[in-house]
C-alpha cells in the first residue's frame, strides 16, 4: 500500500478504508476491534493495524484499554494505521509515543480509532460492550498527559504503594538528611514532580505529624534546602497539573477508571497504579477526622490543604463506586447520574450512556443506547425508567432548570445544567438525603403513565395553595447577599410587625419561618463515619441551634448589617437571646454552629422564598413567581411548585383536551411535610398532566 495516502477517519469515506476488513462486528460474539501498536523507537512513524477479536473467546483477548481525553482538535499529528496516513490529536499521539515498546507490538482498545465513529448503530452496539470492554481489559492505561518542561523529572518511575516503592522512599528522606549544609540555591535542583509523588506516597504510611509536606520539620538535621513554604508550594505547583487535568472532569472516564480490576496513572515519565492513589487518599481521610491529625492538617499550608481536597474529592467517587461494584452492591442508574453530574461530554447524550456502563441493577426498564435519539428523548427516558420503576416521583426532586436542552420537558432534568450551571443550582438538592427524611406522600395512591409519546406525565395529587408573594433570590454564600435575602424574606413575612401571631398549624410565625430556613432539621457529626449527616430535629434541638447560628454568623439575620434595630425589635420580645452586643463575635463557631451554618447555607442556596393565599410560608426553586400553584404530588416526599400554561392544551388520547402544568422543582412548606395535606381526604385528588 501507498504510505503516503491520506486518509480522514472522521469521515464516512474514510472511515470505510480504514475498517473494510474488520468490519462488521458481530453483537452476537461481543466483537470489538483491537490496535496492535507496533515496536519502534526514537521519531520513527508510528505504525498500527487494527484487528477484530470476540470478548467471548476462550481464552479473552489480551489487550490494554486507554483512558484519556481527546485534546485541542487543531493540534494534530500523522500516525499510521492499515498502511494509511490518519491524523490525530496531539494528545492521543503523546500516549502512544509514551507507550510503544522498542521490542514488542502493544495490544490497545482506543475508542477513538476502534470504533467508527461515522457509524451510529456501530457505536451504539459498542457502548453496550462498554461494560465487558473494561472489565476484560488488563490493565486500563490513564494518562494525564505530559508535565510542563520546565519540571521534567530525570528518570521514569513507577509507584506502586507496596514495599517495591521502599528504595523510592529511602532516597527520598535522604535528599532532606544528606549534606544539610547544601544551600537555599541547590534547591533548583530538586525534582519536583518526584518529591510530589512521593508526598501522595507517603499519606498511606501513618500521622501526618511524621511527613514534612504537612508540618515544618526543618532543624539541625533536616533542610528543605528552601523555606518551608515554598516546598509546599514546589509540590502543590507539580501536582496542579495533574490534578487539573481535563481527565477528571469527562463523562466517558468515570466507567474507565472503576470498572477495570486494575489501572495506572501515567504522567508523563510517571507512572502510578491506581491503588496506590486510592490507599492513600483513604489513609489521609481517615486521619483529617482524627484526634491525632484533624487539627494538624487544618493548620497546614493552604495551598497543601486545596491541592489534596481536590484531587480527593474525586478519588472519593471513584474509590466509592469501585467498592460498589466489587462486592455486588446494586448501582442503579440515578445514583450515577448524579454522582458524576459535574462531568462534561462533547455529544449531551453521553451524559446518559456515558455511565450506562456502571450500572448494575435497572429499579425500570434499562436504557439502551441509542446515538440516533435525540438528547432529550435519552434523557427523559432516565426519568421514566427510575419514576416507574421506583414507583415513585424521585426524579423530579433534582435541580430542574435548563441549560443546552432548553425545550427539554419541565420535568425532566437537563443533565448539561448539572455542570455547566453549577453555581446557578441548589447543590444539596443534587443529595438524596434532605428530603428523604420525609414520608411519601400518597404512596398507597400513585399514579404515572407516559403520555403523548413520553412528552406528558399523567400524574395525580392534591393542591395545597397558591403562592401569593416571592421574595429576593438568594444567589450565591457570600454574607451580604445571604443577609439581604434572609432579611427580605422576614420583612415580606410581616415577622417585623407581629412574629408571634399563630400561623396555621398553631406556632408562632416566627417559628415556622427559621423552621423553612433549616427544614426544621439539624446536621451533626457521625461518630462513626467521619462526615455530617442530617436528622429531623427532636424537641428545641433545631431553634437552639438556630439561636446559636444568629450569634456566630456573618450572614445571621441579627448582625449589625441584619435587620435594622426597629425590624428586630419584635422578635427581641420574644426571646432575648437574640441581642447581640459590640462583644458578640461573629465568625467564631462551635461545631455545631458552624454545622447549622452550612445547612442553612446549602438549603437556601439559589432559592426564593414565598407566602400562599392562605399564609403557608415555604422556600422553593427560584423560578417561582405569584400565582403558582403548591401541590402535594403522589409518589413525591416534598410540595411541588406547579404552573398552569395557559395557553396551552394537549389532546389527550381517549381523554380530550386537557390543561398542561409545568413543573419547577420542590418546596419546603412548613407544617404540609407530613402529609396534611397529601393525606386530606377532605381535599379532592386530581389528575394533572406535567409538560
Amino acid at each position: 500500500m501507498n504510505l503516503q495516502e491520506r486518509i480522514n477517519i472522521r469521515s464516512t469515506a474514510g472511515a470505510s478504508v480504514i475498517y473494510k476488513d474488520v468490519t462488521p462486528l458481530s453483537s452476537q460474539d461481543e466483537e470489538i476491534r483491537v490496535l496492535h501498536l507496533e515496536c519502534g523507537s526514537g521519531s520513527s512513524l508510528l505504525q498500527c493495524t487494527l484487528h477484530r477479536v470476540s470478548l467471548r473467546s476462550v481464552p479473552a483477548p489480551s489487550y490494554e484499554a486507554l483512558s484519556y481525553t481527546w485534546g485541542d482538535e487543531n493540534n494534530r499529528r500523522e500516525i499510521v494505521v492499515n498502511g494509511y496516513i490518519v491524523d490525530v490529536t496531539f494528545n492521543l499521539y503523546s500516549v502512544l509515543c509514551r507507550l510503544r515498546l522498542e521490542d514488542e507490538a502493544r495490544v490497545l482498545w482506543i475508542d477513538a480509532i476502534c470504533i467508527n465513529q461515522t457509524d451510529l448503530d456501530e457505536r451504539s452496539q459498542q457502548v453496550q460492550l462498554m461494560r465487558n470492554i473494561y472489565t476484560t481489559c488488563d490493565p486500563t492505561v490513564i494518562w494525564i498527559g505530559e508535565p510542563p518542561e520546565d519540571m521534567l523529572p530525570t528518570w521514569e518511575m513507577h509507584w506502586t504503594g507496596d514495599e517495591r516503592d521502599d528504595e523510592s522512599i529511602d532516597w527520598f528522606w535522604k535528599e532532606f538528611y544528606s549534606d544539610t549544609d547544601r544551600s537555599e540555591n541547590d534547591s533548583t535542583s530538586i525534582d519536583q514532580i518526584f518529591h510530589a509523588f512521593a508526598n501522595l506516597r507517603l499519606l498511606s504510611s501513618g500521622h501526618l505529624s511524621d511527613q514534612p509536606l504537612f508540618i515544618d520539620m526543618a532543624g539541625e538535621e533536616f533542610s528543605y534546602y528552601m523555606a518551608y513554604s515554598d516546598y509546599c508550594r514546589l509540590v502543590t505547583d507539580a501536582l496542579a497539573p495533574f490534578y487539573d487535568s481535563p481527565w477528571w472532569t469527562r463523562i466517558w472516564t468515570v466507567q474507565e477508571v472503576i470498572l477495570p480490576p486494575k489501572a495506572k496513572f501515567i504522567f508523563g515519565p510517571i507512572s502510578v497504579d491506581m491503588s496506590c492513589l486510592l490507599e492513600a487518599f483513604a489513609a489521609l481521610a481517615r486521619h483529617m477526622f482524627e484526634p491525632c491529625c484533624s487539627e494538624l492538617f487544618s493548620r497546614c499550608n493552604f495551598r497543601v490543604r486545596k491541592c489534596f481536597r481536590q484531587l480527593g474529592s474525586v478519588l472519593t467517587n471513584i474509590k466509592n463506586m469501585r467498592a460498589s461494584h466489587g462486592d455486588g452492591t446494586n448501582v442503579e442508574l440515578w445514583e450515577t447520574l448524579t454522582t458524576f453530574r459535574a462531568r462534561h461530554a462533547t455529544d449531551n447524550r453521553d451524559k446518559v450512556h456515558g455511565v450506562l456502563g456502571l450500572v448494575n441493577a435497572w429499579s425500570g426498564q434499562p436504557i439502551v443506547p441509542n446515538y440516533r435519539a435525540a438528547t432529550e428523548t435519552i434523557y427523559c427516558q432516565a426519568a421514566i425508567s427510575t419514576a416507574v420503576g421506583t414507583q415513585s416521583l424521585f426524579p423530579l426532586h433534582f435541580p430542574l432548570q435548563k441549560h443546552a436542552c432548553p425545550t427539554l420537558l419541565s420535568w425532566c432534568v437537563d443533565w448539561t445544567a448539572a455542570s455547566a450551571l453549577a453555581d446557578q443550582l441548589n447543590v444539596y438538592q443534587w443529595s438524596q438525603q434532605p428530603f428523604k427524611v420525609f414520608p411519601t406522600h400518597g404512596a398507597d395512591h400513585f399514579h404515572i403513565v407516559p403520555r403523548s409519546d413520553n412528552r406528558i406525565l399523567e400524574v395525580r395529587g392534591r393542591r395545597c395553595d397558591r403562592v401569593a408573594s416571592v421574595g429576593k433570590i438568594c444567589q450565591g454564600n457570600a454574607p451580604d447577599e445571604k443577609r439581604k435575602a434572609y432579611c427580605d424574606w422576614f420583612l415580606i413575612t410581616g415577622l417585623h410587625h407581629d412574629p408571634s401571631r399563630m400561623y396555621r398549624s398553631g406556632f408562632s410565625y416566627f417559628e415556622a419561618f427559621w423552621k423553612c430556613l433549616c427544614w426544621d432539621m439539624i446536621l451533626h457529626m457521625s461518630e462513626t463515619a467521619g462526615i455530617a449527616i442530617s436528622a429531623r430535629s427532636k424537641g428545641s434541638e433545631s431553634y437552639e441551634a438556630f439561636v446559636g447560628y444568629c450569634h456566630s454568623s456573618l450572614k445571621s439575620l441579627f448582625h449589625p448589617e441584619g435587620l435594622s434595630q426597629a425590624d428586630r425589635e419584635a422578635v427581641l420580645q420574644l426571646d432575648k437571646r437574640f441581642q447581640t452586643t459590640e462583644e458578640t463575635k461573629w465568625g467564631q463557631y462551635s461545631q455545631s454552629d458552624y454545622l447549622v451554618e452550612q445547612w442553612i447555607n446549602g438549603l437556601t442556596l439559589n432559592t426564593t422564598f414565598f407566602v400562599t393565599d392562605s399564609g403557608y410560608l415555604g422556600l422553593g426553586p427560584p423560578e417561582t413567581q405569584i400565582g403558582d400553584e403548591v401541590w402535594c404530588l403522589f409518589g413525591g416526599q416534598m410540595p411541588f411548585i406547579l404552573r398552569p400554561v395557559a395557553t396551552t392544551q394537549e389532546v389527550i388520547l381517549g381523554q380530550g383536551k386537557k390543561q398542561l402544568h409545568q413543573v419547577f422543582g420542590t418546596c419546603y412548606v412548613h407544617g404540609i411535610m407530613d402529609g396534611e395535606i397529601a393525606n386530606d381526604e377532605n381535599i379532592p385528588a386530581e389528575i394533572l398532566y406535567l409538560s
